[in-house]
């Protein structure tokens, strides 16, 4: 198997794990929303929260930037990918603020939830929209 190869296996293999994350992120949001002042299901949304986001930023580059294999997996179409999808989560992230807004208001949601609401939409949108353009790419 060359570079190029195990480039795009690496590559398809965390456009899956982006999907799956943010799978596990949505379900960890529900149950919480579900089952009021448990700080065990706080915790594990706080936890999945951050390494959904910790996910999105490009630490191959930063780690072994004179990697060949880490060369290919952060290109200017990668970039661009992700430019893309957290402009997805920015937006998604604002339209859950305001559509969550008048039920913390009217005192029907905690300030908490509607934090994780607009959390987990942001994160939410720019990992599933990371991972569509990643797999596009790759057929």
């Amino acid at each position: 198997m060359n570079m190029i190869e195990l480039a795009e296996t690496k590559s398809r293999a965390w456009a899956i794990m982006l999907y799956v994350l943010g799978t596990v992120l949505l379900m960890a949001e529900l149950v919480g929303m579900t089952m009021k002042q448990s700080d065990f299901v706080d915790g594990l949304w706080l936890g999945v929260a951050m390494v959904c986001a910790l996910t999105l930023l490009p630490w191959r580059r930063w780690l072994h930037p004179d990697s060949e294999l880490n060369r290919l997996l952060d290109d200017e179409v990668v970039r661009e990918h992700r430019r893309m999808s957290c402009t997805a989560g920015f937006w998604a992230s604002l339209i859950a603020a305001l559509l969550t807004a008048p039920f913390a208001h009217d005192a029907m949601l905690a300030s908490y939830d509607v934090s994780r609401v607009v959390a987990t939409a942001g994160l939410f949108a720019a990992m599933v929209s990371f991972a569509t353009l990643e797999l596009r790419a790759a057929r």
